[in-house]
């Protein structure tokens, strides 16, 4: 589920579906029938998401190296929000962390899927 998640929320940052520069139906009242309007949604300043990683497990820890450029919020909270939702329903995540490159129980050489390590690809 959790790389399913990964996926899904690269695409949609891909895409540019997390630019908080243009929220326009969030934005508006639904007094009438909501109008989206495309000239406008074209001209705003892109955010795309730029590259991911691979999605690599240890025991029950888990990273993923993303570069999404300006740090578009919108994109980092869809993702809490999804992993929100799991965590819930699914399985409890103790801890979510963001930026860095070391983690304390994290083994760098630990590299055979015997020991608990698995690399897969978003």
């Amino acid at each position: 589920m959790f790389l399913q998640t990964f996926r899904s929320w690269h695409i949609v940052g891909r895409l540019g579906g997390c630019n908080s520069m243009n929220m326009q139906l969030s934005q508006s009242t639904f007094e009438k029938r909501p109008n989206y309007d495309a000239i406008q949604g074209a001209n705003v300043t892109p955010s795309t998401f730029y590259n991911i990683g691979d999605f690599e497990i240890q025991d029950n820890l888990a990273r993923v190296w993303v570069d999404i450029g300006t740090t578009e919020p919108l994109l980092l909270d869809t993702l809490i929000n999804a992993l929100t939702q799991i965590s819930s329903d699914y399985v409890g995540i103790k801890q979510l962390v963001f930026g860095g490159s070391e983690f304390e129980n994290w083994k760098e050489n630990l590299t055979s899927e015997y020991a608990g390590y698995s690399v897969h690809k978003i």
